[in-house]
């Protein structure tokens, strides 16, 4: 019974979850009570409660206290096998990119930062903190390095309004064409938290980045944190045996051809 129980909550949560997708449920709407949900489904209200427990902690849903049950803005798919900067990412979903500069200074390389722009630790870098923005609603902290020697003079632009990757290729000549990316969930601090205006505890997603230019030299490391409730990462993956497995099943499955015997 219990199986079957658990069983139902997940139907449940899929039924909810395609309602949003085909758009019977829009951002905001309100969903219909617990009670009135455990009559549709002919569950009781815990198997409910359990199922919509599960999108509010995925971010499908958000609860208002006294209130009830609503449907979240849509997250943002960004697509993690094209190499574009956030601002781009935004302005194709159809969203206004913002940014909040908290930091642009000169400083030198830590031994991490030196390791991964492959440069001697001590070394100037731009240290760049900002708060992206999407519709003005914070999502994501970027910290993000960059060596002064190839990118002189770059506090002196406009990084609330400008993507860092064009002024990078624009302006500099020098933009990030390949980069080497990994993507972990974190644990917001106190800090990060305030800054994205979400309560704790609350997962994030880091993506750590190393950019190479056209030559291949590393000129931007990057430390991205998203916030998970408002974030989906896509990832296009290969079947590297695919080609060969359909080759040789062809082969053994093809008739006789003639002269055959």
């Amino acid at each position: 019974m219990e199986a079957r129980s658990q069983y139902l909550y997940i139907q449940i949560a899929e039924s909810i979850l395609e309602k949003i997708e085909a758009g019977e449920l829009k951002p905001h709407d309100q969903l219909r009570s617990e009670r009135d949900l455990s009559e549709e489904f002919g569950v009781n209200r815990l198997t409910v409660r359990k199922a919509l427990g599960m999108l509010v902690s995925q971010g499908v849903l958000y609860r208002v206290p006294s209130k009830g049950t609503f449907v979240s803005q849509p997250k943002l798919s960004q697509e993690m096998n094209v190499l574009i900067g956030l601002s781009d990412q935004l302005i194709r979903s159809g969203l206004q990119p913002g940014a909040k500069v908290l930091e642009i200074s000169a400083v030198p390389a830590t031994r991490s930062v030196a390791k991964a722009l492959q440069i001697g630790e001590g070394t100037a870098v731009y240290y760049v903190h900002r708060v992206r923005y999407a519709n003005k609603e914070p999502i994501a902290i970027e910290r993000t390095y960059v060596p002064v020697e190839y990118y002189r003079g770059l506090k002196a632009y406009d990084l609330e309004n400008r993507s860092l990757y064009d002024i990078m290729g624009r302006d500099f000549g020098r933009p990030v064409r390949l980069a080497r990316q990994g993507l972990e969930p974190v644990l917001a601090t106190e800090d990060e938290a305030r800054l994205l205006g979400i309560s704790q505890p609350a997962s994030l997603m880091m993506i750590l980045r190393v950019g190479l230019d056209i030559d291949g030299v590393p000129v931007e490391y990057s430390k991205d944190l998203y916030r998970g409730d408002r974030s989906r990462f896509v990832f296009m993956t290969q079947n590297p045996n695919a080609v060969e497995n359909a080759s040789v099943t062809t082969k053994t499955t093809k008739g006789p051809t003639k002269g055959d015997k």
